[in-house]
């Protein structure tokens, strides 16, 4: 009986655990596709140019909130994910929910719902005014708006939670042997 509960035990949490992957640049994981939101090549009526104001408002407009920037970065270089001729993926500066990227004439808004670290994007979604890729693999300038936490995946939640079962279990047979 005591080998049974192990092994049920066991196989319940490699089921919940499954297996993790994402995208790699060098050999280094660096997330999930983020999905593009929107694309623009003017930011009216939120005003001319690209002003943090401007491309807040824009963004602001797209998802429906007042946003504020975390962090802007001039001059972003990118790099093409191992294997793949349309995604390239760069490191952000701060973690957050979405980021915003600016190449020429051309923004683009994304929701970072993978690594949170790392934007991961697809370049044939792109309108051809941003220009990607490039011989220079620059971007004009990321911005990163709208701060997240990290949560735990969902199968380490579930691995706690089994644990945490299987000591209460114990615990109560434990308690009615004695």
């Amino acid at each position: 009986m005591k080998t049974f509960s192990k092994s049920l035990v066991l196989v319940a949490a490699a089921s919940f655990a499954g297996a993790a992957w994402g995208n790699l640049i060098g050999g280094v994981d660096v997330g999930d596709l983020d999905p593009l939101t929107a694309q623009t090549g003017s930011l009216s009526p939120c005003g001319p140019g690209s002003s943090e104001a401007a491309e807040a408002c824009w963004i602001g407009s797209v998802v429906g909130a007042g946003v504020t920037y975390n962090e802007k970065t001039e001059t972003v270089s990118y790099q093409m994910v191992d294997g793949s001729s349309s995604l390239i993926g760069f490191q952000l500066t701060s973690a957050s929910e979405y980021f915003m990227i600016k190449n020429a004439t051309w923004w683009g808004l994304f929701q970072n719902n993978a690594d949170l670290n790392w934007a991961v994007i697809d370049t044939s979604l792109l309108n051809a005014g941003f220009n990607l890729p490039s011989e220079d693999f620059e971007i004009s300038h990321v911005a990163t708006v709208g701060d997240v936490a990290e949560v735990p995946e969902p199968g380490s939640l579930a691995l706690i939670g089994l644990g945490l079962l299987a000591l209460g279990i114990r615990s109560r047979w434990n308690k009615t042997r004695s």
